[in-house]
Protein backbone atom coordinates (compact mmCIF):
# COMPACT_ATOMS: atom_id res chain seq x y z
CA UNK A 1 0.00 0.00 0.00
CA UNK A 2 2.81 2.27 0.71
CA UNK A 3 4.01 2.24 -2.96
CA UNK A 4 0.47 3.00 -4.21
CA UNK A 5 0.10 6.07 -2.00
CA UNK A 6 3.50 7.32 -3.16
CA UNK A 7 2.41 6.92 -6.79
CA UNK A 8 -0.84 8.87 -6.21
CA UNK A 9 0.95 11.80 -4.59
CA UNK A 10 3.35 12.09 -7.52
CA UNK A 11 0.58 11.98 -10.12
CA UNK A 12 -1.36 14.77 -8.44
CA UNK A 13 1.61 17.18 -8.42
CA UNK A 14 3.08 16.56 -11.88
CA UNK A 15 2.84 19.17 -14.72
CA UNK A 16 1.90 22.83 -14.95
CA UNK A 17 -1.46 24.42 -14.36
CA UNK A 18 -3.27 26.29 -17.13
CA UNK A 19 -2.65 29.60 -15.34
CA UNK A 20 1.12 28.97 -15.22
CA UNK A 21 1.20 28.19 -18.94
CA UNK A 22 -0.76 31.35 -19.81
CA UNK A 23 1.57 33.53 -17.71
CA UNK A 24 4.62 31.95 -19.37
CA UNK A 25 3.12 32.54 -22.84
CA UNK A 26 2.38 36.17 -21.98
CA UNK A 27 5.97 36.77 -20.82
CA UNK A 28 7.42 35.09 -23.92
CA UNK A 29 5.07 37.11 -26.18
CA UNK A 30 6.16 40.43 -24.64
CA UNK A 31 9.81 39.44 -25.10
CA UNK A 32 9.32 38.44 -28.73
CA UNK A 33 7.49 41.69 -29.52
CA UNK A 34 10.34 43.70 -27.96
CA UNK A 35 12.95 41.75 -29.93
CA UNK A 36 11.08 42.21 -33.22
CA UNK A 37 10.70 45.98 -32.63
CA UNK A 38 14.39 46.24 -31.78
CA UNK A 39 15.30 44.30 -34.90
CA UNK A 40 13.37 46.81 -37.04
CA UNK A 41 15.24 49.73 -35.46
CA UNK A 42 18.52 47.93 -35.97
CA UNK A 43 17.86 47.34 -39.66
CA UNK A 44 16.88 51.01 -40.09
CA UNK A 45 20.10 52.07 -38.36
CA UNK A 46 22.27 49.88 -40.56
CA UNK A 47 20.53 51.20 -43.68
CA UNK A 48 20.94 54.83 -42.53
CA UNK A 49 24.66 54.19 -42.01
CA UNK A 50 25.00 52.64 -45.44
CA UNK A 51 23.28 55.59 -47.10
CA UNK A 52 25.42 58.12 -45.21
CA UNK A 53 28.57 56.19 -46.17
CA UNK A 54 27.50 56.24 -49.82
CA UNK A 55 26.98 60.02 -49.66
CA UNK A 56 30.41 60.56 -48.08
CA UNK A 57 32.00 58.29 -50.70
CA UNK A 58 30.43 60.33 -53.52
CA UNK A 59 31.69 63.57 -51.96
CA UNK A 60 35.18 62.09 -51.51
CA UNK A 61 35.10 60.94 -55.13
CA UNK A 62 34.53 64.52 -56.32
CA UNK A 63 37.23 65.89 -53.97
CA UNK A 64 39.71 63.35 -55.39
CA UNK A 65 38.80 64.46 -58.93
CA UNK A 66 39.53 68.09 -57.95
CA UNK A 67 42.86 67.10 -56.37
CA UNK A 68 43.78 65.14 -59.49
CA UNK A 69 42.96 68.12 -61.74
CA UNK A 70 45.03 70.44 -59.56
CA UNK A 71 48.03 68.10 -59.35
CA UNK A 72 48.36 66.46 -62.75
CA UNK A 73 47.45 69.04 -65.33
CA UNK A 74 49.83 71.70 -66.68
CA UNK A 75 47.56 74.62 -65.77
CA UNK A 76 46.98 73.23 -62.27
CA UNK A 77 44.32 75.30 -60.49
CA UNK A 78 43.00 76.80 -63.72
CA UNK A 79 41.51 73.37 -64.52
CA UNK A 80 39.60 73.24 -61.24
CA UNK A 81 36.46 74.82 -62.67
CA UNK A 82 32.77 74.09 -63.28
CA UNK A 83 33.53 72.77 -66.76
CA UNK A 84 35.65 69.94 -65.39
CA UNK A 85 33.68 69.58 -62.16
CA UNK A 86 29.99 70.24 -62.89
CA UNK A 87 28.20 72.46 -60.35
CA UNK A 88 25.16 70.15 -60.20
CA UNK A 89 24.82 66.52 -61.07
CA UNK A 90 21.61 64.55 -61.12
CA UNK A 91 19.67 67.52 -59.72
CA UNK A 92 16.30 66.44 -58.34
CA UNK A 93 17.24 62.74 -58.39
CA UNK A 94 16.57 62.57 -62.13
CA UNK A 95 19.21 59.96 -62.94
CA UNK A 96 22.11 58.18 -61.36
CA UNK A 97 25.49 59.52 -60.32
CA UNK A 98 28.45 57.43 -61.46
CA UNK A 99 29.15 54.81 -58.80
CA UNK A 100 25.95 55.53 -56.85
CA UNK A 101 22.53 53.97 -56.49
CA UNK A 102 19.57 56.04 -57.67
CA UNK A 103 18.40 58.80 -55.37
CA UNK A 104 21.61 60.80 -54.82
CA UNK A 105 22.57 64.17 -56.27
CA UNK A 106 25.68 66.28 -55.86
CA UNK A 107 26.67 69.93 -55.96
CA UNK A 108 30.19 71.27 -56.33
CA UNK A 109 31.04 74.87 -55.45
CA UNK A 110 34.44 76.25 -56.45
CA UNK A 111 35.59 79.53 -54.94
CA UNK A 112 38.80 80.92 -56.40
CA UNK A 113 41.07 82.92 -54.11
CA UNK A 114 38.71 82.90 -51.11
CA UNK A 115 39.45 85.76 -48.72
CA UNK A 116 42.30 86.96 -50.94
CA UNK A 117 44.29 83.75 -50.45
CA UNK A 118 45.67 82.27 -53.67
CA UNK A 119 44.05 78.93 -54.28
CA UNK A 120 40.69 77.28 -54.79
CA UNK A 121 38.16 76.18 -52.18
CA UNK A 122 36.19 73.19 -53.41
CA UNK A 123 33.01 72.35 -51.49
CA UNK A 124 31.01 69.24 -52.32
CA UNK A 125 27.56 68.36 -50.99
CA UNK A 126 25.77 65.10 -51.70
CA UNK A 127 22.02 64.97 -51.04
CA UNK A 128 19.73 61.98 -50.63
CA UNK A 129 16.36 61.00 -49.25
CA UNK A 130 16.70 58.29 -46.60
CA UNK A 131 15.03 54.95 -47.23
CA UNK A 132 13.71 53.20 -44.11
CA UNK A 133 11.51 50.24 -43.35
CA UNK A 134 8.57 52.64 -43.58
CA UNK A 135 9.49 53.91 -47.05
CA UNK A 136 11.36 56.88 -48.51
CA UNK A 137 11.40 59.87 -46.18
CA UNK A 138 10.54 63.30 -47.55
CA UNK A 139 13.23 65.04 -45.48
CA UNK A 140 16.49 65.34 -47.33
CA UNK A 141 19.86 64.58 -45.76
CA UNK A 142 23.30 65.52 -46.99
CA UNK A 143 27.00 64.96 -46.53
CA UNK A 144 29.47 67.81 -47.07
CA UNK A 145 33.21 67.85 -47.64
CA UNK A 146 35.55 70.67 -48.60
CA UNK A 147 39.20 71.10 -49.48
CA UNK A 148 41.45 74.06 -50.14
CA UNK A 149 43.81 73.57 -53.08
CA UNK A 150 46.88 75.73 -53.64
CA UNK A 151 49.72 75.76 -56.15
CA UNK A 152 53.05 74.52 -54.85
Amino acid sequence: MHALSRLKSRCGQAGFTLAEILVALAIISVGLIAVSAGFGYGVDGVEAGRQQSTAVFLAEQRIEEAKDLAARTPLKLANVNSTNLPAMENYGYSGTLPGAPAGYWRTTTITNNPGGVTGALVEVRVFYRPVTGRGVLTTERSASLSIFLADR
